[in-house]
């Protein structure tokens, strides 16, 4: 049949809208009627005339195009009649009035046979769904994309998986579900953003929506299989893979910014039975010289595994307290772990309050809870879309703070996660009898099963209820099938809150559930991996798409939480996960012992100095995070986020790099004393002794056990400080800087210094900000760009220089010549060291040297 493709093009001053004709020979589905320009993009009617495959099509639909920003452009389908299931409260980003000027993406419809295309200003497509049908039903919504032959895909999550996404057919369910890390599996997260790499460009595609979904990615196209909700297609241009998550975070929000404290080193154990074995492993890190800034308990602290509860028998509340109480006297923390299920008992506070206040989700006839059943037994489940929940969760945990003066929590089993499935579980029996909730539940047809909907998810083999209540429940917002994905990021947000509010500081909250924008208010950990090397390394491909989805707090549980570890895999583990922006060694109770103390003096020295390395960077990590809190960067990279035009990096995910100035090259593989690395077209230095290293290539490096191949890229500039036992003592240190010259001779950082806690230190320019800068070869400025705060801004007591290929003989400080004995040059690694013995750096400074 004939097909009238409407080609959009966009000018400088205007919009144009051309027509044109082609002949096609593909079935029709929907077809696009009248299409109006408005001022910030283009509406029309979509006419359905082919039903898809399991009835209930949406018959007239509604297509909006906004034109967002200069690079963000999105594409909205949704019922023309009524109104359907929509995301609340992801989009941080508001929709402007006008088109901006010289958008860098085009759009395309084809008329009959509905389809859309997007492509860049030369003309090249990044999405394509023309040639394939769009179902929109009730509860089932497809659309395929076109794709070049052997795609470069990244993200799709959450799940175990290598950081380019295999493509040989493979199905890519995203629904959040507690199953520990099954290799490429849905796990605990909802993330429906993919970035793509072709000819050395990056671009987004994020659809907003919460359902449940599988993405079939075949070599040539991915088709979108959705289970309800609208299609809100947001493309993001780039045309970096920095671009593209910076973009994506102007959406769904920038990342919170941690405190401090939260960077150091963090030890946790799922098996500490009483008090006296967590404050045994505190004493055990002090006496082997071990940094420790937090001590975590696992579910045993609990009464009968109750939230807001203390076992009397094994964590006695009073000695309890007075343990947390001197860990705060040795600026230390402490946090604890804070499920959702809430028990159902008569007179536990927490289920009366939340019955009383009707925060609970309620079964299918939206009178009585839901039932799951979770580490207390039987338990229902907090309506985090109720507008009285967060009061009332707030409450419960400050009245528990009252009790346990914790620093912060860690918040499990989010997804929501049952043990009994679905319609399996139990009713609920209580002879309590709250009011019904008013809601704004949208009607959900009788004749329609939501545990069991028309098209099955893959899911891992399992049905959709499968380890969660029944999700014919109902929630203010709407039915828990719309919502399910969502639980965790409502639980992070009202858990935030809560912490601020009781300590008016920023706080760590880590959820093992999230959802696009997630980051936004709090951290993550990777969930329930094994003691296994493949675990280590998917450790690193797992930071990394984190990265991507703008959660950049995120670490995985240091030497594996199920099984047993052994001397050398928790050893190279600490050499990676002491790296990690959120870094806690943690494990099971069925596991041996894996503290960093375990293994002897040997071992124990070794994993000392993973830790020292890490409070040594902490200045770097601190600014990486606060650059990712302004902007939207990522802490962890890929390799092609930094050489997007060496197509050899678009694969590598057994190295990482730290902002863009650390290329790390661990050892992953068990027995191995060296490591295959790769260094992209650029200078590199080795981190500790400046000495340079072959750029372009693959490499052999020397990595015995109680080495950590690390390297520094020429031009950058990394601030550092000296160690200690906590970072508290740490910021009371000097810093010293790494300079590595790039092949002109210049090279540039930053430092930012908070007091660490405050929530209002970067609103109110209550910190300091520092540049540093080198240039000719010769000359390195510190410039003071902001001084709001300068508490925490110590002196600089040592330079070192890379790259510095003939001997130095003079070094002037401001003018002034520095005395011999103040530096030293390293002609065998092409050196030079300075110490400043303590140069202020709330003034500019001008280091030369000849």
């Amino acid at each position: 049949g004939q097909t009238s493709t409407m080609w959009i093009s966009f000018r400088s001053l205007g919009l144009l809208l051309v027509l044109a004709t082609v002949v096609t020979l593909v079935c029709a589905d929907y077809t696009l009627g009248t299409l109006s320009q408005t001022p910030n993009g283009f509406t029309g009617l979509l006419t359905l005339t082919n039903p898809g495959p399991y009835g209930n099509d949406i018959r007239k639909a509604k297509l909006d195009v906004f034109f967002v920003t200069k690079h963000i452009l999105r594409v909205k389908i949704t019922d023309a009649a009524s109104k359907r299931w929509e995301v609340p409260d992801i989009v941080q980003l508001s929709i402007p009035k006008h088109a901006p000027a010289e958008p860098q993406y085009n759009i395309s419809f084809t008329k009959s046979s509905f389809g859309f295309t997007v492509s860049r200003p030369d003309g090249s497509a990044i999405f394509d769904t023309t040639g394939g049908p769009i179902t929109f039903e009730d509860y089932f919504l497809s659309l395929t994309t076109k794709l070049p032959q052997n795609p470069y895909i990244y993200g799709l999550g959450e799940r175990v998986q290598s950081l380019r996404l295999p493509y040989n057919g493979m199905t890519y369910t995203i629904w959040n579900k507690d199953i520990g890390t099954p290799f490429s599996q849905n796990v605990y997260g909802t993330h429906p953003f993919y970035m793509e790499m072709r000819n050395g460009n990056a671009h987004g595609v994020f659809l907003l929506n919460s359902n449940g979904m599988d993405l079939i990615l075949q070599p040539n196209s991915l088709t979108y299989k959705v289970i309800g909700g609208v299609f809100d297609l947001w493309f993001i241009m780039g045309p970096s893979p920095a671009d593209v998550v910076r973009q994506y975070s102007d959406i769904i929000g920038k990342p919170h910014l941690p405190p401090y404290w939260g960077l150091g080193w963090h030890q946790c154990r799922y098996g500490w039975r009483t008090l006296n074995q967590t404050m045994e492993c505190v004493a055990n890190y002090s006496k082997n010289d071990l940094p420790l800034d937090t001590i975590w308990n696992d579910i045993d602290y609990m009464d009968h595994y109750k939230d807001f509860t203390v076992s009397e028998d094994r964590f006695p509340a009073v000695p309890f307290k007075q343990f947390v109480d001197e860990l705060h006297t040795n600026n230390q923390h402490y946090i604890v772990i804070t499920d959702p299920g809430i028990k159902i008992e008569s007179d536990y506070p927490a289920f009366e309050e939340g019955m009383s206040g009707d925060v609970f989700i309620k079964d299918a006839t939206g009178k009585q809870p839901v039932v799951g059943q979770v580490w207390p037994g039987f338990t229902t489940f907090p309506d985090w879309t109720h507008p009285n929940t967060e009061a009332w969760w707030t409450r419960q945990i400050a009245r528990f703070h009252d009790v346990i003066p914790f620093d912060g929590l860690w918040i499990d089993m989010n997804e929501a996660s049952s043990f009994c499935w679905g319609p399996q579980c139990p009713l609920f029996n209580s002879t309590l009898n709250p009011p019904q909730s008013a809601g704004h539940n949208l009607r959900i047809a009788a004749s329609f099963d939501p545990n069991n909907p028309p098209y099955k998810l893959y899911n891992g083999g399992e049905p959709l209820y499968a380890r969660t209540f029944s999700l014919d429940a109902r929630q203010y917002a709407s039915g828990t099938y719309n919502v399910h994905n969502l639980f965790g990021h409502g639980e992070s947000i009202a858990t935030k809150h809560a912490l601020e509010s009781i300590t008016s500081e920023r706080t760590v909250v880590i959820t093992r559930s999230t959802f696009a924008g997630t980051g936004h208010h709090v951290g993550h950990w990777l969930g329930d991996n094994r003691s296994e090397w493949p675990d280590l390394h998917y450790s690193i491909p797992g930071v990394l798409t984190m990265q991507m989805f703008n959660i950049p707090f995120v670490g995985a549980d240091v030497c594996g939480f199920a099984e047993n570890t052994t001397m050398e895999l928790c050893t190279r583990w600490m050499q990676v996960g002491t790296l990690y922006p959120f870094s806690r060694n943690h494990n099971s109770k069925s596991s041996i012992d894996q503290e960093p103390y375990r293994w002897g003096s040997k071992i124990t020295a070794i994993n000392r100095a993973s830790i020292n390395r890490r409070y040594r960077l902490l200045p770097f990590l601190y600014t990486l995070m606060f650059h990712a809190h302004m902007r939207g960067d990522t802490v962890w990279r890929p390799l092609f986020f930094e050489f997007p035009n060496d197509q050899i990096t678009w694969d590598i995910d057994r190295q990482f790099l730290i902002g863009s100035a650390l290329l790390v090259s661990p050892v992953l593989d068990q027995g191995a004393t060296s490591v295959k690395a790769y260094f992209p077209a650029a200078r590199w230095y080795d981190f500790e002794s400046g000495a340079a290293v072959p750029a372009g290539s693959w490499e052999s490096l020397s990595a015995p056990l109680d080495v950590l191949n690390m390297h520094i890229r020429g031009g950058s500039i990394v601030p550092t400080q000296r160690p200690a036992l906590t970072t508290a003592a740490a910021r009371l240190l000097p810093f010293s800087i790494v300079v590595a010259l790039d092949s002109s001779g210049s090279a540039a950082g930053d430092l930012f210094v908070d007091d660490g806690v405050s929530l209002t230190s970067i609103r109110q320019s209550k910190y300091s900000f520092i540049s540093f800068y080198a240039t000719g070869g010769n000359t390195l400025k510190s410039i003071p760009q902001v001084l709001g705060d300068t508490k925490y801004l110590q002196p600089l007591e040592r330079v070192r220089v890379y790259g510095i290929a003939s001997s130095i003989s003079t070094v002037t400080l401001n003018g002034e010549p520095l005395p011999k004995s103040a530096f030293t040059y390293d002609a065998a690694n092409a050196t030079l060291t300075i110490d400043c013995r303590s140069i202020q750096l709330t003034s500019e400074n001008t280091f030369q040297w000849e």
